[in-house]
C-alpha cells in the first residue's frame, strides 16, 4: 500500500493555489470576467504503483501533469496538489458551460494512454467544479466547494460535477475533512466500536464487527460513509486500514478471557480488497495472534471492481485461516456461476432487505432465498439491521445462522463489550 497521500490544504501547493484564485478575483473586479475552480482527482494510484513500479508510476504521473498543463489557457492557473490531485483556476469564463467545455477537454487529455518504461497506463479521472460568485466569493470558499463537488463526482461515479448547494450538507466539507482526516489518526480521533454478532437460535455471542468512528473535536461525529469515501479518494485509506487491523487484533488480545474466543470482523474498501499488500498488512498487524479469529468483510460490489485480483487476495487470506465475508449481499451483480467460486465463508444480507421483512413480502422472500442460496454453497449467512424481536424470530424460522443489529446492541466502545456480554449471557443464553 504505497500510495502517496495527497497534500493537505495546509501545504505550499494549496497556499499557492489560493493566492492564484485571490489574484484572479481581484482582477475580475476590474475586468468583470468569470472564474471557475476545477479540482481533478486521478483514480487508483495505488494500482498504478503496484503494476508499474514506483519509478514508472512517477513517470506516468509526471507525463499526465505535463499534458494537463497544456489544457490551461493564458490567464489560467494550473498546479499539482499531490500524486493524485490537480487544480485549475480558469479565467475569462462567461458561464458554467465554458467551465464544462474545459473540464471535458481535461477528461479527454487525461484519458489518453501514457507509456513509461514499457508500461502503458490509461488513467480515469473525476472533476469537481465551483463558480464565482455563485458558489463562493473567497478563495477558500471556492476551493472548498470544488472539493465537495469532486467528492460528489467520486461517490456518484460521474466524471464531472458542478457544485450543488443541495448536496453540500450531505457530502460535508471535503476541504475541512481532508485536512483533519490527515491528522485524525495521530490525534486519536479515529476509534473502533464493536457491534455484537449473535448465533441463532440461542443468540450466543460469537463475534463482533469493528466499525470505524471519527469524532471531530470541533464538529462531532462524521458519518462513516463520508470520511471512508474521502479517505479512499485521497489515498488516506491505506494508513486507516492498517490502523483498523492493528487495533482490532490489539483489542482481541486485551479483552478478558471470560469474553470467550470472540472473532472480529474488519471491513475493507474496494481498492484495499484488491491490493496484494493486504495479506502482509494483516500478518504484520496480527503478530502472534490467531488469524482464524479474523474475518475480512468486502462488499459484493467490491468483488466486481477487479474480480481476478480481488479473488487472488481473498483466496490467499483464506489459506492463512482468515475468514472472508461478503457484505451487503443482494445489492450487487454476483451471478450463480460466480457463486461456485466465491472466495468467501460467509455472506451478510443487506440490511435494506432485513429491515423491510415485516412490511414487504418481496423483501421477506429475498431474505429467505439468500439464506437458502448461501446454505446451498456451504456459506454461513448473517442478517444485518435486525431492529425487532419479530424480525429475529422470522430469521430463526428461515434458518438464518447469525444476526446483528440495534435490537441486540448498538456498536459499543471496546471497554463496554465485556460488561454487555456478561449481562447478555445472564439474561439470554441458556
Amino acid at each position: 500500500m504505497n500510495t502517496a497521500l495527497s497534500k493537505s490544504p495546509g501545504s505550499s501547493a494549496y497556499a499557492d493555489c489560493l493566492e492564484a484564485i485571490r489574484a484572479r478575483l481581484a482582477a475580475r473586479e476590474a475586468k468583470l470576467y468569470g472564474i471557475a475552480v476545477m479540482v481533478v482527482h486521478v483514480h487508483q494510484i495505488d494500482r498504478l504503483y503496484e503494476s508499474a513500479g514506483p519509478a514508472n508510476a512517477g513517470r506516468v504521473l509526471d507525463e499526465l501533469r505535463n499534458r494537463l498543463s497544456q489544457v490551461s489557457k493564458p490567464g489560467d492557473y494550473f498546479a499539482r496538489l499531490g500524486d493524485s490531485k490537480f487544480a485549475f483556476v480558469l479565467s475569462n469564463l462567461r458561464n458554467e458551460g465554458h467551465a464544462l467545455l474545459a473540464a471535458n477537454k481535461v477528461l479527454r487529455t487525461g484519458g489518453e494512454p501514457i507509456a513509461a518504461g514499457g508500461h502503458t497506463a490509461t488513467m480515469r479521472i473525476s472533476i469537481g467544479i465551483s463558480m464565482h460568485p455563485a458558489h463562493g466569493r473567497t478563495p477558500e470558499a471556492l476551493m472548498q466547494c470544488a472539493e465537495v463537488a469532486l467528492l460528489d463526482a467520486w461517490k456518484s461515479q460521474q466524471s464531472i460535477v458542478i457544485y450543488s448547494e443541495s448536496k453540500a450538507g450531505a457530502l460535508a466539507s471535503g476541504w475541512d475533512l481532508e485536512t483533519q482526516l490527515a491528522n485524525a489518526l495521530e490525534h486519536g480521533d479515529l476509534v473502533l466500536n464493536y457491534q455484537p454478532k449473535l448465533a441463532l437460535p440461542k443468540l450466543e455471542l460469537v463475534g463482533v464487527e469493528a466499525l470505524m468512528r471519527w469524532n471531530r473535536p470541533d464538529a462531532g461525529n462524521v458519518p462513516p460513509e463520508i470520511f471512508i469515501d474521502l479517505a479512499e479518494m485521497t489515498g488516506q485509506i491505506d494508513p486507516i486500514t492498517r490502523f483498523a487491523f492493528q487495533q482490532a487484533f490489539k483489542q482481541v488480545g486485551e479483552w478478558p478471557r471470560s469474553l470467550g474466543p470472540v472473532g472480529v470482523s474488519v471491513n475493507v474498501t474496494p481498492s484495499i480488497a484488491g491490493n496484494a499488500e493486504l495479506v502482509e498488512v494483516i500478518k504484520a498487524a496480527a503478530g502472534k495472534a490467531d488469524l482464524k479469529r479474523l474475518t475480512v468483510e468486502v462488499t459484493e460490489q467490491a468483488l466486481m471492481v477487479d474480480r481476478e485480483r480481488t479473488h487472488r487476495v481473498l483466496a490467499e487470506l483464506r489459506e492463512l485461516g482468515v475468514r472472508v465475508s461478503i457484505d451487503d449481499f443482494g445489492t450487487g451483480y454476483i451471478s450463480l456461476a460466480y457463486m461456485k467460486h466465491l472466495p468467501a465463508d460467509e455472506i451478510k444480507i443487506d440490511k435494506s432487505f432485513v429491515m423491510g421483512m415485516l412490511t414487504d413480502d418481496s423483501d421477506a422472500r429475498i431474505v429467505e432465498q439468500i439464506i437458502g442460496l448461501g446454505h446451498a454453497f456451504a456459506l454461513e449467512v448473517v442478517a444485518e439491521g435486525v431492529e425487532s424481536a419479530e424480525v429475529a424470530e422470522k430469521l430463526v424460522a428461515m434458518d438464518c445462522d447469525c444476526v446483528q443489529g440495534f435490537h441486540f446492541s448498538k456498536p459499543l466502545r471496546a471497554p463496554e463489550l465485556p460488561g454487555w456480554a456478561k449481562e447478555w449471557r445472564s439474561s439470554h443464553e441458556e
